[in-house]
């Protein structure tokens, strides 16, 4: 990146990786100026999507470049403007799916959380868990709800159910989601509008065997 982002535009970019929102572009928190937005796109951070009437802020793979760099830096900070409260919810959403992660593959909060520099200790990582088929299920649920906010009748893409799911074989997701289908538990939807279909939908979609491929996940609340 040619130049370091400013505090509220790296709030933005942290909002998006983890909550995994594709906000409209009036509705994005904190609100970004045109410059400021155009910045973003121009570094390929983000691209603008016209939805409708409405353009939409979605992430590109750069966006995932960026924080691993970030995070691997020795002298990574973060540093938000002092008024920016929309960094409560969605460092409440990261601490979530931290806790998930910590619980998943078995690990103590005190090994992330102790001086590294204070132990002479080399913890091993435990061997990734492959989620049993009932505990998975309930995970997609509560994705889902989060990823739709709870709103009744409200489709979200398959990419962006994805997210919540990194550590986990895409092949069990699979699985587990033509499960449900079959059950009657999710609806697999196809991709109303062709034209819309972009290449994180097509790697997303799964295939039920009917020869048409499904980009949205909808559960009846």
């Amino acid at each position: 990146m040619n130049e370091p982002l400013k505090p509220k535009q790296e709030l933005v970019i942290w909002n998006l990786l983890i909550t995994g929102d594709e906000p409209m572009m009036s509705k994005v928190k904190p609100g970004l100026n045109p410059t400021e937005r155009r910045t973003l796109v121009n570094t390929g951070l983000i691209r603008l999507e016209k939805r409708g009437q409405a353009k939409h802020l979605v992430l590109e793979d750069k966006a995932w470049d960026w924080v691993s760099e970030r995070i691997g830096s020795e002298d990574f900070t973060v540093k938000f403007p002092a008024t920016a409260t929309t960094a409560i919810p969605v460092f409440q959403t990261l601490l979530m799916k931290l806790g998930h992660y910590l619980r998943s593959h078995n690990i103590p909060i005190a090994d992330l959380l102790a001086d590294s520099a204070s132990t002479e200790v080399s913890i091993e990582p435990p061997p990734a868990e492959i989620p049993k088929p009932d505990s998975l299920k309930d995970e997609i649920r509560k994705a889902y709800a989060q990823a739709s906010q709870n709103s009744a009748g409200l489709g979200i893409r398959l990419k962006q159910l994805r997210q919540h799911f990194k550590p986990v074989e895409p092949q069990s997701l699979d699985d587990a989601l033509r499960s449900m289908q079959r059950s009657g538990e999710i609806y697999l939807m196809p991709m109303e509008y062709p034209q819309d279909i972009g290449p994180e939908d097509e790697q997303a979609a799964i295939d039920l065997g009917d020869g048409e491929k499904r980009y949205f996940i909808y559960i009846q609340n």
